[in-house]
C-alpha cells in the first residue's frame, strides 16, 4: 500500500471516531502589542496610568496614527489597541479596540473560562480643564456652553466572536479622582469616584446594523449638564468593556473575544444634539496590493509572467463625512526608492455625494502598467493614494500610503494576525496553494503560529508539501516531523528550514496533525484568499469555509544563510534504523556530542491519536513486533526531562 492510500485510509478510520472540522478562533496574544510593550519598556516608557497636567478643549481623537497604544497626549493608559485590522468600514481608516488581551500583549490574568464577565481594558482620558476655556479670553465654563462628549462605536468587527449581551462597552465621568486622606495617625486612601454616563449590551455587527439602519458604527451624542459633578479642572472620561468566556472543549481553543471599537471620539463646546457632523473627507481602508493574487511574491516570479500577476485594477475606499456634495480628484503614484521608476494615475473630476445619503465611495483605478522587469532579485515599490477636494483654499482630503515588497517569498496575508486557525481532529490535513510561473527551488517555509496559554497547541505535526492533482493536492513531495514554533524576529514567523526541494506549477503547503489540538497558525481576516486553503478531515478535500488568509509563506530562489533559528550543534541526535521498520526490532543509536551519557534518557512511542504504545529507558533496541502496521512518534527524553528528540516510524508488513 503506498503512503497516499495508507494516509487516506487512516483518515477515514480516525474521522468516524470523533467530530472533524475547521476551528477559527481568536487569539491568545496581540504579537504587535507585545513588540510594542517591548520596546516601551526597554526605553523606560511604560505609563503609569498617573497623570497630573490637565489639557484643555478641544479634545479628539480619531485613531489614524501610526501606532499601537492610543496617544499618550490625550490618552493616561494603553490596555486599548489601535489598528485597522479590526474595525470594519470607520468613519477614517483606523480606530481604537477593546478586548481581553491586556497592554503587554497577553490575555489578562482573570482571563479564566466560565459564564460570569469580567472587566478588562480600559481608555482613560487625561484630566481635562472643564472649570474653564482660555481662548479667546479666558473664562469659567457653565452649562450654557453646551458642553457634549460624542464618539463612533461598534460591536465585533472583522473579529469571528462577537460580544455577548452581558459583555457590555462602558462609559463614565469621573466625580472625583483617587486621593488619600489622613485620620488621626492612620492614612486611608479613597479610590476615585465615577459616575456611569452610558453603556452598550454586546451583539453582533448584523444585529448592530439591523438597529441602526445599516451603518457599520453608530454616532453617541452626550451632553455634559451638571456643573456641579463634572465642570473642573480634573473632569475625566473612561471607556471599558466586559468580556466572558465560554469553557471550550480543548484548551487550545481559548482566545481573545468580544470586541469592541471606538473612533472620533469629540469633547468640545458649543455642540449641540444635531452636531453630528466633521466634515471631512477621508480613506476608510489601507493601500490595497498592486498584484492580481498576492501581497507580496518573488520578484523573479514576477518577471517571469507580470501580465498574470499586475492587477487590471485596484479598490479604494473613502467617505465624504460633509452633509454637503464635494467636487473631488483622486489620483495614485507608484514610486522605488531610487526614483528610477514612477507610474502615476491621475483620474477625472467627480462629485462626492454626502457619506449620510449614500455611504462610503469605491474607486477602481486601472493599473495599465508593469513594476520594472530587470534581473533583480528583490524590490519595493511605495504606492500613495490620494483624494484632494477641487473647492478654492479647501484643505479636505486624505493620502493613504503603502508598501509593495517583492523579496523571496510568496504571501497572501498582509503579516498581522488576527485570528488562530486550526483543525480537529488527529489526522487532519491542511494544504495552502501556491502558483509558480517558472520551475524554482523550495528552500524554506515560514509559518506564524500564535501563543497559547500553558503552551496547548505545541503538539506535533508533519510538515508537508504536495504536488498537484487536477486542482486538488496530489502526491506528497516532502514531510518534515516538527512542533509549532516561534520566531524572536519583528514580523513573528518562524523559518521551518528544508532540503533543497525543486518544484514547478501548482503547489500545496501545509500539514497532517497528530493530535486533535488547534494549532493555532496566525489567520489574517482582512485579506481574503480562502479560495486558496484547502482541509481533509474524512479522506476529502475540501475548500476552506472561512474567509481569509493563512500565515503561512513559501520562501524559494536562492539559498538562504541560517539562522538562530536552527538546533544547536551539541542537541542530542537520535538515530533510528531500520525505518520503515519491517521485522519488528528497531535499533537505536544516540549521540549526545560529550555532553552526557545515555543514563537517564527515556523514550515514548505514540501513535497518531496520542496515545502512548510503548514506554521505557532508552536502550539501543526497541521490540515493535507487538504493534500494527502504521505510523508512529518515537520521543526521547532527557535527563533533566526535556524532550531532546523525535523521529517519525513507519512499522510495514
Amino acid at each position: 500500500m503506498n503512503m497516499k492510500r495508507f494516509l487516506i485510509l487512516l483518515f477515514l478510520v480516525l474521522s468516524a471516531s470523533g467530530w472533524a472540522q475547521e476551528i477559527l478562533t481568536g487569539m491568545q496574544t496581540n504579537p504587535l502589542v507585545r513588540m510594542k510593550y517591548q520596546e516601551m519598556q526597554l526605553q523606560g516608557r511604560l505609563r503609569t496610568g498617573i497623570d497630573s497636567l490637565p489639557i484643555g478643549l478641544p479634545f479628539y481623537d480619531d485613531f489614524s496614527y501610526d501606532s499601537i497604544y492610543p496617544t499618550e497626549s490625550l490618552w493616561i493608559d494603553a490596555y486599548t489597541f489601535v489598528n485597522t485590522d479590526i474595525p470594519e468600514n470607520p468613519p477614517n481608516l483606523g480606530a481604537v479596540t477593546f478586548d481581553a488581551i491586556d497592554q503587554n500583549g497577553w490575555m489578562y490574568d482573570n482571563a479564566q473560562p466560565g459564564p460570569l464577565p469580567f472587566i478588562a481594558d480600559h481608555l482613560t482620558s487625561r484630566y481635562i480643564r472643564l472649570d474653564s476655556v482660555f481662548s479667546p479670553i479666558a473664562r469659567k465654563l457653565t452649562a450654557a456652553d453646551s458642553v457634549y462628549l460624542s464618539f463612533f462605536y461598534q460591536p465585533q468587527g472583522r473579529s469571528r466572536n462577537f460580544p455577548l449581551r452581558h459583555d457590555s462597552l462602558i462609559l463614565h465621568f469621573l466625580v472625583a479622582p483617587a486621593h488619600d486622606t489622613v485620620i488621626l495617625t492612620d492614612t486611608i486612601h479613597l479610590p476615585a469616584i465615577w459616575k456611569r454616563a452610558w453603556s452598550s449590551i454586546g451583539m453582533s455587527l448584523d444585529t448592530f446594523q439591523y438597529y441602526n439602519n445599516g451603518e457599520y458604527f453608530a454616532q453617541v451624542m452626550i451632553p455634559i449638564t451638571d456643573t456641579q459633578l463634572f465642570f473642573k479642572k480634573t473632569f475625566r472620561f473612561q471607556f471599558f468593556n466586559y468580556v466572558s468566556f465560554a469553557t471550550p472543549p480543548e484548551n487550545s481553543w481559548q482566545s481573545n473575544c468580544d470586541q469592541w471599537n471606538i473612533d472620533n471620539v469629540y469633547l468640545n463646546i458649543g455642540r449641540n444634539m444635531n452636531d453630528t457632523v466633521r466634515p471631512e473627507i477621508r480613506f476608510i481602508d489601507r493601500a490595497p496590493s498592486m498584484l492580481r493574487n498576492y501581497e507580496s511574491m518573488p520578484y523573479p516570479q514576477y518577471i517571469a509572467a507580470p501580465e498574470l500577476e499586475m492587477a487590471d485594477s485596484v479598490s479604494v475606499v473613502f467617505s465624504n463625512r460633509d452633509t454637503n456634495t464635494h467636487n473631488c480628484h483622486y489620483s495614485y503614484k507608484v514610486t522605488n526608492a531610487s526614483g528610477s521608476f514612477s507610474k502615476t494615475y491621475t483620474g477625472p473630476n467627480f462629485n462626492v455625494q454626502s457619506f449620510y445619503k449614500t455611504g462610503p465611495v469605491f474607486l477602481h483605478p486601472v493599473v495599465p502598467w508593469f513594476y520594472p522587469i530587470t534581473q533583480a532579485d528583490s524590490a519595493v515599490f511605495k504606492m500613495q493614494h490620494i483624494i484632494k477636494d477641487n473647492s478654492p483654499g479647501s484643505e479636505l482630503g486624505d493620502t493613504i500610503t503603502g508598501y509593495q515588497n517583492l523579496f523571496n517569498y510568496f504571501a497572501y496575508d498582509d503579516g498581522t494576525p488576527d485570528a488562530s486557525y486550526g483543525l480537529t481532529p488527529a489526522g487532519s490535513m491542511l494544504a495552502y496553494r501556491f502558483n509558480l510561473n517558472k520551475p524554482d527551488t523550495l528552500r524554506a517555509i515560514q509559518m506564524y503560529f500564535n501563543n497559547v496559554l500553558n503552551h496547548a497547541n505545541e503538539q506535533y505535526f508533519f510538515l508537508c508539501v504536495w504536488n498537484d492533482d487536477v486542482g486538488t493536492p496530489g502526491d506528497t513531495i516532502y514531510s518534515q516531523f516538527t512542533l509549532p514554533m516561534y520566531s524572536e524576529q519583528l514580523n513573528k514567523y518562524y523559518t521551518y528550514h528544508i532540503p533543497p526541494l525543486p518544484v514547478s506549477g501548482t503547489i500545496y503547503i501545509g500539514w497532517i496533525q497528530t493530535t486533535a489540538d488547534n494549532l493555532n497558525l496566525g489567520f489574517d481576516s482582512y485579506n481574503d484568499h480562502s479560495s486558496q486553503i484547502f482541509y481533509n478531515t474524512s479522506g476529502r478535500w475540501y475548500p476552506s469555509a472561512y474567509s481569509g488568509s493563512l500565515m503561512i509563506r513559501p520562501i524559494v530562489g536562492k539559498p538562504i544563510p541560517l539562522g538562530v533559528e536552527e538546533p544547536a550543534s551539541n542537541t542530542p541526535e537520535l538515530q533510528v534504523f531500520p525505518n520503515p521498520c519491517r521485522d519488528g526490532i528497531l535499533h537505536l543509536r544516540l549521540n549526545t556530542h560529550g555532553t552526557s551519557s545515555a543514563e537517564g534518557y527515556t523514550l515514548k512511542l505514540l501513535n497518531l491519536t496520542g496515545q502512548t504504545v510503548l514506554s521505557k529507558k532508552y536502550s539501543t533496541s526497541l521490540d515493535l513486533t507487538s504493534l500494527c502496521q502504521g505510523i508512529y512518534i518515537l520521543y526521547l527524553t532527557g535527563p533533566d526531562g526535556a524532550m531532546t528528540a523525535h523521529r517519525k516510524i513507519i512499522i510495514t508488513p
